[in-house]
């Protein structure tokens, strides 16, 4: 699967980056809708929603449905993650398949996750029960498998939504209030979704100190995973997913090598 097409320059694509997104909430006074720039902004409390919106990381981009800013998700000491976004959600035009990246605020670092249908042959699969031969390959491997969480109260919770594995709600992308939970998409109501976390032995998680329990970052080579690495594991674990649903060969990963499983003294390598 080609996917070149998800590929464009920061300069021209008009698309947020970085340096341009910061949390524009500051405070728990700060609740309703704005627009600055032709851009949509959802806000309640401390959590702040881009509705329909290039997401920018590295040299690829991403046609966003939705990007939160989630206030003290991430650490405020200097690292990588201080400019990323806290949870973006987009439908992947290669696969099909709704995409999320989502960070975990335990521990600040980022997971991904696919959502598949009904119709797919591991809809129901715990993550734990695919067998290895079917060639899944993602970062750590899966650790998450569940079907659609609770879909958004009658009053939407902008605040809720950013930390749902689930659609993103029609009502959204008309830039207003879902007035019920049948807002979400009809197609893949239910869908099942897979996922990684960038957790592991060998990755660096911005709220654990180097000197904790299980970090062996000097040993291993640990890094912290970025939105562009995240986001691209994210595409890599859809293009399997969607080659195992048409029965076709698994495509060619893209991106660098990925960890051995085996140093991850968290499941017994």
């Amino acid at each position: 699967m080609n996917r070149n097409r998800d590929h464009a320059s920061k300069k021209d694509s008009g698309g947020v980056t970085k340096a341009a997104l910061v949390p524009v909430s500051s405070g728990a006074e700060m609740t309703g809708r704005t627009e600055s720039g032709g851009v949509v902004i959802l806000r309640e409390g401390g959590t702040s929603l881009l509705i329909d919106r290039p997401y920018v990381m590295g040299d690829r981009t991403i046609a966003a449905q939705e990007i939160y800013f989630v206030d003290g998700a991430k650490p405020a000491i200097a690292g990588e993650w201080l400019g990323e976004a806290d949870k973006v959600a987009w439908r992947d035009e290669v696969s099909g398949y709704e995409c999320i990246m989502m960070r975990e605020t335990d521990g600040g670092y980022l997971a991904g996750y696919v959502g598949v249908p009904r119709s797919h042959p591991l809809y129901g699969f715990e993550a734990d029960a695919i067998p290895p031969e079917i060639g899944i390959e993602v970062h750590g491997g899966l650790t998450y498998s569940r079907v659609c969480q609770e879909g958004p109260t009658p009053e939407r919770r902008i605040a809720a939504d950013a930390r749902r594995v689930c659609h993103v709600p029609r009502a959204s992308r008309m830039n207003e209030p879902t007035a019920h939970a049948t807002g979400y998409r009809v197609e893949d109501a239910h869908a099942w979704w897979f996922g990684f976390a960038c957790n592991h032995t060998y990755d660096v998680i911005p709220n654990r100190k180097q000197g904790s329990a299980g970090f062996l970052g000097p040993e291993v080579g640990g890094v912290y995973r970025d939105d562009a690495y995240v986001c691209a594991e994210v595409l890599n674990l859809a293009a399997q997913l969607r080659a195992i649903e048409d029965g076709a060969p698994m495509p060619s990963r893209e991106g660098p090598p990925l960890p051995p499983i085996g140093l991850d003294s968290d499941i017994g390598g």
